[in-house]
């Protein structure tokens, strides 16, 4: 088999990757790949196929052992029919029959083989913690302790769930023999039993986890969570999930923070946007005024002749950027023109007269 018929190689993964490692491979490969996003194209055509049909097989713990094993797998190898004749069957392109030294009848019996009698390391799942933080705490880095509920190796048992003591009785699956009968299909073999290795005799459980090889329970955890944070932000926080199974890793933790929204300011993105109203002289005439940021007091310099929702960028003001350490983005402020309420008869002459002045038509170029 070539390097670029490898499964592995095709989906970009080490030969230990996990499950979830697996879908996010294929995940990203099927998204650059996916005909509907290269019409056309034959080769993304072929490629996508590939990284499909080795996702099918590595994302299937029983067709990945035999892959592993063999170096290949086929369609269809696990389905048995029995012939007409006195003593075969057919592994769909693979013909074992009576008398014959068929290799593939040797590797799939290895392999049913191995199945029962390895016990592979087993990743602790991953953990999701929710923490509500206020819209000032998610701009600034925040120390917080929080405490999480977890599966810990027992320490009664060091994670093996076994007692270290043989049970009086026999082993019940094998009855004591140390060997089991496997069927697959029409086709029957005699393996190690998966249950006592062997021994005929089975270890007691563990009193602590009952078997289980893990215990329920807490810890608090001293975490800091950066600054920039937004609604729906991950935090990954390594081997802090459930503690693995037989030798396994530990899982990871996962933070996910949920902001309180704020009744001046609006994020969106790395930008924090905001309204300050103005008043019509100000707005005529220009000026300066002082507006909120996340830091204090800003000044914003506001030209003569400023439109209502006329908006103005107040550069590196807003949210602190999670992807780009020590960059930040905008704020924008967008101003609301106030007209007065005119009660006395001075100030109508007044206006009327700074109409006659700049006479103006705002609505000449709507249809008529």
């Amino acid at each position: 088999m070539s390097r670029k018929d490898d499964l592995y190689i095709i989906l970009q993964i080490g030969r230990t990757a996990s499950v979830n490692e697996i879908k996010r491979a294929f995940r990203r490969l099927a998204r650059r790949f996916h005909p509907d996003i290269n019409p056309g194209d034959r080769g993304a055509e072929e490629s996508f196929k590939r990284i499909s049909e080795a996702y099918d097989i590595l994302s299937d713990p029983l067709k990945r052992e035999f892959y592993d094993v063999n170096g290949f797998y086929t369609d269809g190898v696990f389905e048995h029919e029995k012939s007409d004749a006195s003593w075969s069957f057919s592994f769909q392109g693979f013909d074992v029959g009576h008398g014959s030294q068929s290799s593939i009848g040797d590797v799939v019996g290895h392999f049913f083989s191995r199945q029962t009698l390895r016990r592979e390391p087993e990743r602790g799942q991953d953990l999701e913690y929710q923490v509500a933080l206020g819209f000032d705490d998610s701009t600034r880095a925040l120390k917080t302790t929080i405490t999480v509920q977890r599966k810990e190796t027992c320490a009664g048992c060091g994670g093996s769930g076994n007692a270290g003591a043989f049970r009086d009785s026999g082993c019940a699956t094998c009855t004591g023999t140390g060997k089991a009968i496997r069927t697959k299909g029409h086709l029957q073999f005699v393996v190690t039993c998966p249950e006592c290795g062997g021994a005929g005799r089975t270890l007691s459980s563990c009193g602590e986890c009952g078997g289980e090889g893990r215990r329920l329970g807490s810890e608090s955890l001293e975490m800091e969570i950066p600054a920039g944070v937004a609604t729906g932000s991950r935090i990954r926080f390594p081997a802090k999930g459930d503690a693995g199974r037989w030798g396994g890793p530990a899982g990871d933790l996962f933070v996910v923070t949920n902001v309180a929204p704020h009744h001046f300011f609006r994020r969106v993105g790395d930008n924090i946007y905001c309204s300050v109203p103005v008043t019509f002289t100000e707005a005529a005439l220009g000026t300066k005024i002082e507006v909120p940021t996340i830091d204090g007091q800003a000044v914003v310099r506001i030209p003569p002749g400023t439109q209502s929702h006329q908006t103005f960028r107040l550069r590196g003001k807003g949210a602190p950027s999670l992807l780009q350490p020590g960059l930040r983005g905008d704020q924008y402020v967008e101003v609301s023109v106030v007209v007065p309420r005119i009660a006395d008869e001075r100030s109508k002459e007044i206006l009327r007269e700074l109409a006659k002045l700049n006479p103006e038509d705002p609505r000449r170029d709507l249809p008529k």
